[in-house]
């Protein structure tokens, strides 16, 4: 009787493992390890390789359009994530539930809701001289500092020759709408009084030149939105969040999975319009927010500040103190 051993069977069974793959389980013990421990290794992991890479804001080219000025009257009034969309003043929150993902949840966020005040003035007056910026024009496209330039450079014409009747024909420009002029007020500005207009970019600058240079006064009527700081809404923020700045393009890459193996909450939001030009940095910036009362995001944070990812927190506390564009961006 001959009896079968089943060697043949068993010398199809590896008998050692790759170094590779050794390696590969010795690494995934370890981060576990850290983990447990309370050390976000997978988030070390992703920044020390160069996947995560810290990327500083790049504001946009300092001109008297509004395209320059940080939109802080309207940040977060749109949510960044399409699930909650309709939900203004909403962050998208990612919580670990019980089969170890990252649940999404709308997370209400009173503290950015109540950071800027909006107050508007009917028939608003001033100088023309106080305006410094405007919102529109067909030659928005041209990064021109200051407002008198516009029709130096581009409708000569309308600037010259520097008259009392030439200040009047383009003051009395129907496109500059008297009846119904409408002004901005942004104090984390420079140039501070912006026109929101709608036609008549050329013949107000042009204008404004003129009445400076003979020295005239031209009043102007009409609808102010003032924006206002609220401090202690900042101070808030700050105190409730960590909050820092990494490449949009890992949020849902190696951040997410390292926040997912870590077992970290988070949220998340886009900066406010404007703040950040992502064509000239081809790079493309958001928000991740973490809470401060968790120890391991607590953990996280202090790796991102460690490993020079941006401190949102920053720019907000020199918002509070009308600082932001001259002492941070500019720098």
């Amino acid at each position: 009787m001959t009896y079968d051993s089943g060697r043949n069977d068993l010398a199809e069974i590896p008998t050692s493992v790759s170094p590779s793959a050794l390696g590969r389980a010795w690494n995934w013990a370890r981060e576990e390890l850290m983990h447990t421990l309370g050390r976000p290794a997978g988030l070390e992991r992703a920044i020390n390789s160069g996947i995560l890479v810290p990327y500083p804001m790049t504001p946009p080219a300092d001109t008297f359009w509004t395209r320059s000025v940080s939109a802080w009257n309207s940040w977060l009034k749109t949510s960044p994530s399409l699930f909650f969309l309709a939900r203004p003043y909403t962050l998208d929150y990612r919580k670990p539930d019980a089969d170890g993902e990252l649940a999404a949840y709308a997370m209400p966020c009173p503290e950015a809701e109540h950071l800027i005040h909006e107050e508007i003035i009917d028939d608003f007056q001033c100088d023309i001289s106080l305006i410094k910026g405007m919102s529109s024009s067909k030659s928005e496209h041209y990064d021109i500092h200051d407002i008198d330039e516009l029709a130096v450079l581009h409708r000569p014409g309308l600037a010259e020759p520097v008259t009392q009747a030439h200040l009047q024909n383009n003051i009395t420009y129907s496109g500059l709408r008297h009846e119904r002029m409408r002004f901005a007020e942004y104090p984390w500005t420079e140039r501070r009084f912006y026109w929101l207009n709608e036609d008549g970019a050329h013949h107000f600058s042009a204008a404004r030149r003129q009445a400076c240079l003979l020295q005239q006064s031209v009043p102007l009527t009409g609808t102010l939105y003032r924006y206002s700081v609220n401090a202690a809404m900042a101070a808030a923020l700050c105190k409730k969040w960590h909050l820092y700045v990494i490449p949009k393009e890992e949020l849902f890459g190696s951040f997410y999975n390292s926040m997912k193996d870590f077992k970290t909450p988070f949220a998340w939001s886009a900066l406010p319009e404007n703040m950040h030009d992502s064509m000239a940095s081809n790079v493309e910036l958001c928000i991740v927010w973490l809470e401060r009362d968790n120890g391991r995001a607590n953990a996280v944070a202090n790796l991102l500040a460690a490993s020079a990812f941006p401190d949102f927190g920053e720019v907000l506390a020199l918002l509070a103190k009308g600082n932001e564009r001259d002492s941070l961006l500019a720098g």
